[in-house]
């Protein structure tokens, strides 16, 4: 007995913040600090990471690094119920100081310094209307008008609030991406807050009055005049680039593979594979074990509850009965896309779920297009959608709408394949899984007509990889995974492996 006992005490730890759930556990965890197997950061809370003796200066050790990865966990368990708020609300999380500001109404004027970052807590309410919860860390996260309520008032040195010109800053931000009716939203639901957050709202409703007043009116005959006074400038190049690829598409001919899991439990299986694939490419991993537990059983992973939710995002929008098989009208393309948006990634407020972006994003050396110019090139792209025949056609033109606007923080890439599926729902057809091995050669595809104008690529590519889901039986999960694993699905080097079909042969 007493050697499984030491057995016990020297098995490995698992996650990266261990917290005990018990007394017994706590002099577990307090043992393995002592004999340096892991690092107590605050009263109950460890890491599982060891700095090295020497480590230089003005960088993060192994330690700090893991904190700084995990402080919404760990500061959610410090002090549940608190809100990010100020400018940590505001520049998304860890300050340029090293600094996260939390509200509290009685835990408050206290910082506390852990690894790679200080705990800074005001005095502030906690959950107000608007304000999102952050996974299941505990925490909250400050709503867009009580973050910038609170950014205008005063902080201790000046560096937990961003004051009025910062605040500016950011409602033209806001009104590039999204336009008047964000800002005027903003207004109607700072009002209600202010008394709340004993919070200056005269000033802030007199930025917004300055900002909507400064578009240019008058008799404009030109389409881009017309675009910048209505607030939706649009990108000329990427309008030119849609125009190359709907002018191709009308003239190329198509396959079409009609829909092959249409009954359950085929379809749930169809769409956790194709929600698996759709995240594991964009950085979200699981072994797809893990990953069928969590769609297929709502068994979310302990330590990595955001990217659960990332898996379970995908997977209900596709088997939602509304958004599998339908697309918004080209007037409402910005409305559409916010709500499908919204939906994925609701448990991510960090990446402002259903918001268009505010900053330019980049893919290596591609610059995205302008957060100002955002909405108009969807609105104007989009009519071209209309021109391209149905089916497989179409579905390429909307997966290529999203992905080369890329309108949101992230998720651009899990929204342009659920895009381009639900034309293919929408006439029948069989939605399109992009498997791990396929993956490169789709981006080279895209690559060429974001850098080339040339569309053949992309068209090749995706018409092509349309017939592999079609190819096999997707009636048991378990059987249907074994043949994609031996089909070299889940294989990431396209030099190393073939993508081959469920006989063998090759396919790609």
């Amino acid at each position: 007995m007493e050697k499984q006992a030491r057995k016990r005490q020297k098995l490995p730890f698992i996650g990266d913040v261990l917290i005990p759930a018990d007394e017994a556990d706590e002099r577990r965890l307090q043992r393995a600090a002592k004999d340096n197997a892991i690092t107590r950061i605050a009263k109950g809370v460890y890491v599982n990471a060891v700095d090295p003796v020497v480590q230089p200066l003005n960088t993060f050790g192994p330690v700090a690094l893991l904190v700084r990865r995990n402080w919404q966990r760990i500061a959610g368990h410090l002090y549940p119920n608190a809100v990010v708020s100020h400018r940590s609300a505001l520049v998304g999380g860890i300050t340029s100081d090293n600094e996260v500001t939390l509200s509290h109404p009685t835990r408050f004027n206290r910082t506390n310094i852990i690894p790679g970052v200080t705990i800074v807590l005001l005095k502030g309410p906690s959950q107000l209307p608007g304000d999102m919860q952050l996974g299941g860390s505990g925490l909250y996260w400050s709503s867009r008008p009580r973050m910038l309520l609170e950014n205008l008032g005063k902080s201790r040195g000046g560096k937990r609030t961003v004051g009025r010109a910062g605040v500016e800053e950011k409602l033209v931000e806001i009104l590039n991406a999204s336009g008047e009716n964000a800002l005027n939203r903003i207004r109607d639901e700072a009002r209600g807050l202010a008394t709340h957050l004993v919070a200056d709202f005269d000033t802030l409703n007199g930025l917004i009055g300055a900002l909507l007043g400064t578009y240019a009116k008058g008799r404009l005959i030109t389409r881009a005049g017309v675009l910048v006074a209505s607030g939706k400038p649009a990108d000329a190049e990427r309008l030119s680039r849609l125009g190359i690829l709907t002018d191709t598409l009308r003239s190329t001919p198509m396959p079409d593979y009609p829909e092959t899991a249409s009954h359950e439990p085929g379809r749930t299986h169809f769409a956790f594979l194709e929600s698996y694939f759709s995240n594991y490419v964009e950085g979200t991993r699981f072994s797809i074990e893990e990953a069928e537990g969590i769609a297929l059983h709502n068994k979310i992973v302990p330590n990595r509850p955001k990217d659960s939710h990332d898996i379970l995002g995908v997977f209900k929008l596709i088997l939602h009965p509304h958004f599998r098989s339908s697309l918004p009208a080209p007037t409402d393309i910005l409305e559409g896309l916010m709500e499908r948006h919204r939906l994925m990634l609701e448990s991510r407020p960090e990446a402002t779920p259903g918001e268009f972006k505010e900053q330019a994003n980049f893919a290596g050396q591609t610059k995205f297009v302008d957060p100002g110019f955002v909405r108009g090139t969807l609105l104007e792209g989009v009519k071209l959608a209309s021109s391209v025949p149905e089916g497989i056609a179409r579905a390429i033109f909307y997966a290529f709408l999203v992905s080369d606007i890329h309108p949101f923080n992230d998720g651009n890439g899990r929204l342009s394949r659920l895009m381009m599926n639900a034309e293919l729902s929408r006439t029948g057809r069989c939605r399109i899984i992009i498997p791990t091995l396929y993956h490169e050669q789709y981006v080279v595809a895209q690559r060429a007509l974001t850098r080339g104008n040339d569309p053949e690529p992309l068209i090749r590519a995706l018409g092509h990889i349309a017939e592999w889901a079609t190819l096999f039986s997707y009636a048991e999960v378990r059987q249907t995974v074994a043949v994609m694993k031996q089909s070299n699905a889940f294989e990431e080097d396209p030099r190393e492996f073939r993508l081959l079909r469920p006989d063998g042969s090759v396919f790609a």
